[in-house]
């Protein structure tokens, strides 16, 4: 993983606009901050641009003083220096925005990636787009690391591995989980509030969707359930706070494959995971208008109807089973 050609980047700029994807995971939060808070702490002058406010669960992990530099508005792209663009494979994922006619690097490490920036670095080896980040401030004899640039950054790390339990733990995610908390990345805090921090509205609302909302194909090896305004709002909860649903349905079991859909945009937006490789979730997002990891992939049903939507779903998973029983 050569990322030496960033580093020299970041350290021969001195202006950046860091922007990540729609509807931001814990790897594109973490890298995005642990980058914006690694280069005010080194002097430069950034920006970082999130579509959406930033989940509760984050916030703890924010230094206080982020708030100027976190803009809701897309700014002028122009205006910068470089625009570092982190954990997104394609500019579909970000919107519609041309990043190749702007001075633009693609930083990422999802296997399909769509070589779409000006300049691009894409390593599918890495666990994590927080682990480029830090491997590019490592290399670097100008930039430090501090102990709230490296809690950011583990937390991507820890989020896209599942708490390294899914089967991106690699040795290389083990050691660089390592190297951050020997710079001082706060464990403690980042487990709290990933993983025990759940509200009580969001875990009736879980028992809700497990006992009510559940559907099941395939002679029981797909699940999938959609999540409604109307679930949502019944129990006071916001959407952008639901990252972590689709694994407990995951831990199920008897479901080697599931989904989570959500109306979006004149059609229905689709989360899959599955836990076995032979299995590609990727394969089926990019038939279905988006792409990802063999495990975890989204794509897009462009639909009025959630009846036409799940077929469309089913059809395309039931394929999937039935290509690697022909294998």
């Amino acid at each position: 993983m050569n990322t030496q050609p960033i580093t020299e980047i970041i350290e021969n700029n001195d202006n950046f606009l860091i922007v990540t994807h729609v509807g931001p995971d814990g790897d594109a939060i973490g890298s995005t901050l642990g980058l914006l808070n690694a280069l005010l702490e080194n002097g430069k002058r950034v920006d970082a641009y999130f579509h959406e406010t930033i989940p509760s669960a984050y916030l703890p992990l924010m230094p206080d003083n982020f708030k100027p530099y976190i803009s809701g508005d897309l700014p002028e792209l122009s205006k910068y220096d470089m625009i570092l663009c982190l954990d997104f494979s394609s500019s579909e994922r970000f919107g519609k925005i041309d990043f190749s006619k702007y001075n633009s690097v693609n930083i990422d490490h999802h296997p399909d990636n769509t070589q779409f920036a000006k300049q691009n670095f894409v390593f599918p080896e890495a666990a994590a787009t927080a682990v480029i980040i830090y491997k590019i401030l490592k290399e670097s004899s100008l930039l430090r690391v501090s102990q709230s640039t490296a809690t950011l950054l583990l937390t991507g790390l820890i989020t896209d591995t599942g708490g390294f339990r899914f089967q991106n733990t690699s040795p290389a995610a083990l050691r660089s989980g390592a190297e951050l908390l020997e710079d001082g990345a706060d464990y403690s805090l980042i487990i709290n509030s990933m993983f025990f921090a759940k509200s009580a509205n969001l875990a009736k609302m879980e028992a809700e969707i497990i006992c009510y909302h559940l559907k099941t194909g395939c002679d029981g090896r797909f699940a999938w359930f959609f999540l409604s305004e109307e679930l949502l709002d019944s129990f006071n909860i916001d959407e952008k706070d639901t990252e972590g649903l689709i694994d407990l349905i995951r831990s199920i079991k008897e479901f080697e494959i599931v989904a989570i859909l959500k109306q979006k945009d004149g059609g229905f937006r689709i989360s899959l995971r599955s836990k076995h490789e032979q299995y590609s979730v990727g394969s089926v997002a990019r038939k279905l208008n988006g792409g990802g990891h063999d495990l975890a992939a989204g794509g897009f049903i462009p639909s009025d109807s959630l009846e036409e939507a799940e077929k469309i779903l089913v059809e395309n998973i039931a394929d999937l089973f039935k290509e690697v029983v022909k294998k």
